[in-house]
């Protein structure tokens, strides 16, 4: 039995950390639901309870999922030396994950979701605006989270280096949304995709969703092939930018093909933009996130 169960002194001290850093996620994790509502200027207990708003449900779900994704990579790797080492480094992280997140947030909405005000659309019920809002939210946080661990530091060189991935991969995701906004104003005779988000057609919202989700998945893959090397940090920020770029390409055109294929005598564009059909919805947006879990199975 002794030999089965043996605890030297390194193995405490590791579980110790462990516990550390479950500490600090649960209590982050716990404490957005609070900034959530601060940020949105809305009691979250009556939004939730009272109104049974089922968007802000859908978005505050979205930010824990995000936030405790991006913790998933503060906390990975080694140890720190000491418990403070450890404390500080997983809290800068965290609360820089936690910003980013919100910044992300607020770039999408006023930048490339212009025209459509999400948060009060959130607060009014639209459960359409909430699945874009979520989208955005857990793209930040996969991409972050797979960053964070590819940075494999705890330096400032490694913070500058998840600052740098976090505006490249808003600069991708930024065009993922304008390529699908261009897409809609095409086929509608110019009409844009932020007013069929105000209209709530949900439909639209969970297509949009699985394409940000699957380009997201890609972009991380990306972490994969490019190696992170401390003493060249431009060039390897430069070449993951690229990969990146090129992965977000091929996942949109392969998720093309294969609707294609899926959705072969289904006329996507009636059933999704003109009768507002979920289901042919979810089976796009499932096309796309299983592209994207293929490139993190091959390059991850």
């Amino acid at each position: 039995m002794d030999e089965i169960i043996n605890f030297s002194a390194i193995d405490t001290y590791i579980y110790q950390i462990l516990l550390i850093d479950l500490v600090i996620a649960v209590a982050m994790i716990s404490a957005l639901r609070f900034i959530t509502g601060i940020v949105a200027n809305v009691d979250s207990a009556e939004e939730l309870a009272t109104r049974d708003n089922v968007a802000f449900g859908i978005a505050m779900a979205a930010g824990i999922l995000a936030l405790a994704l991006m913790l998933t990579g503060a906390v990975s790797g080694e140890p720190g030396v000491t418990y403070i080492n450890e404390i500080v480094s997983v809290l800068a992280y965290g609360i820089l994950g936690l910003l980013l997140i919100k910044v992300g947030r607020l770039m999408q909405d006023k930048t490339v979701l212009r025209g459509i005000e999400i948060q009060s659309q959130i607060k009014s019920g639209n459960t359409a605006a909430a699945l874009v809002d979520a989208a955005n939210t857990l793209a930040t946080g996969l991409v972050l989270r797979a960053v964070m661990i590819w940075v494999e530091s705890d330096t400032l060189g490694g913070l500058l280096s998840v600052l740098a991935a976090f505006v490249i991969t808003q600069l991708l995701m930024a065009l993922v949304a304008s390529y699908r906004g261009w897409v809609y104003a095409r086929r509608h005779d110019g009409n844009s995709l932020q007013s069929a988000f105000a209209d709530r057609q949900t439909a639209l919202s969970v297509r949009f969703f699985g394409h940000l989700m699957g380009v997201a998945l890609a972009i991380t893959a990306a972490s994969g092939v490019v190696a992170y090397q401390a003493d060249d940090l431009i060039v390897a920020i430069i070449l993951w930018a690229l990969v990146s770029l090129g992965f977000t390409i091929l996942v949109s055109l392969i998720s093309a093909l294969a609707r294609m294929v899926v959705l072969m005598g289904v006329d996507v564009v009636e059933e999704v933009d003109q009768q507002n059909n979920v289901g042919v919805a979810a089976i796009e947006a499932a096309i796309a996130i299983s592209t994207g879990l293929f490139f993190v199975a091959l390059f991850a």
